[in-house]
């Protein structure tokens, strides 16, 4: 009997690289959950009756197949965001975007770039795609080293922003920067952007390479639903229509991303406690004078110091151990240099955010 060789078969590429590692998802309730930038409060009301009414008496419409364009949520797509038809494009979570992008714009002559640090994502997406991927440190301060982005020759830029994982939001300027100087496809990703004060979605009307990206997990709470989008000029939407699964977006997906788009007063509502929740656990943190990087999402980076007042990866493991064994979950990223000093927190509802504030004074004391 022939030996069959799997690494023989594997792509080099893939072969020699590791996949991305999301954050723990805990099978029990028993956890204070603040380690994957979840919403912290039920999807609007009005997504349980679409998916009940959706599913109908006997689910008999779960043998169907769904709009493969998702054409009505598209349309919701275009009306929440103020752009013309042919504008919007719907997918399995902003990830799915991510991933149509490098296999639309990227290959083993077109490279792609992003800043560092931002989400870890966009390497492995290109790896994948066997193709060069090229990370530019921010400067002190996290500025953003404008001229050294547009002149890498890359295809591709990914810029994050609100940025992941320090949570920095920059001004829609620069975006419009990139947009008008970068050679190749811009890609702004705004997952975070719900819960700051911009969107560059609007620019997408006068830039045709621009593309500018978000998802219904962040600031809508539907993380279970995987529901994305893209928001362009229809050129582009017409490039990522042609490498999109055909059905990548099942029909409870379309019409819940559909009921939450058209309940924006809830949202706007539950979003406020959020930042509300964020910048009572900023002043915490003032008060312990642990460093942090000043949000516009809903999560905060910030690095523990001890109670001699010393920090370091050590001590972040330390914190991030401690709080573990209490079933406090945040995230921890050993394997980053330039943030593994540091933890990063998801707001949670005002009950979670004061258990782990309780937490972290009992560390403190026990230190």
């Amino acid at each position: 009997m022939r030996k069959f060789n799997l690494k023989n078969s594997t792509t080099a590429n893939v072969a020699s690289m590791s996949g991305y590692v999301p954050g723990e998802q805990p099978s029990t309730r028993a956890w204070v959950k603040l380690n994957t930038n979840e919403f912290p409060y039920p999807p609007s009301p009005k997504v349980r009756s679409a998916i009940i009414s959706e599913i109908g008496a006997d689910a008999s419409k779960l043998r169907l197949y769904p709009d493969p364009l998702s054409s009505s949520l598209r349309r919701a797509l275009e009306k929440r965001f103020g752009l013309p038809t042919g504008f919007g494009f719907a997918a399995n979570g902003s990830d799915d975007v991510l991933n149509l992008a490098v296999r639309a714009f990227t290959d083993s002559q077109k490279s792609a770039v992003s800043l560092d640090p931002s989400y870890s994502l966009y390497s492995v997406l290109a790896k994948i795609q066997n193709t060069k991927f090229i990370e530019i440190p921010f400067k002190r301060g996290m500025e953003i080293p404008f001229d050294d982005v547009i002149s890498s020759g890359a295809n591709l830029l990914f810029f994050t922003n609100p940025n992941a994982p320090t949570g920095i939001g920059f001004p829609i300027e620069a975006v419009e920067r990139f947009a008008k100087n970068f050679n190749g496809i811009v890609l702004v990703d705004e997952a975070y952007s719900p819960f700051s004060a911009f969107t560059a979605a609007p620019l997408v009307k006068k830039y045709d390479n621009l593309i500018v990206v978000g998802t219904s997990s962040k600031g809508w709470g539907l993380a279970g639903m995987r529901i994305g989008w893209a928001l362009a000029n229809p050129k582009i939407i017409d490039i990522l229509d042609r490498v999109r699964d055909s059905y990548n977006l099942d029909r409870l997906a379309q019409v819940a991303g559909i009921a939450a788009l058209d309940d924006e007063a809830y949202y706007a509502k539950m979003r406020v406690k959020i930042i509300s929740e964020r910048e009572a656990c900023q002043t915490f943190f003032d008060s312990l004078s642990w460093p942090y990087f000043k949000s516009s999402s809903n999560f905060i980076l910030f690095t523990p110091r001890d109670a001699g007042g010393k920090s370091g990866p050590k001590v972040a493991a330390n914190f991030f151990g401690y709080l573990r064994s209490r079933k406090i979950l945040l995230r921890y990223f050993p394997r980053e240099k330039s943030i593994n000093m540091s933890l990063r927190i998801s707001i949670g509802t005002h009950v979670q955010m004061e258990k782990f504030k309780k937490a972290a004074k009992a560390w403190l004391k026990e230190g």
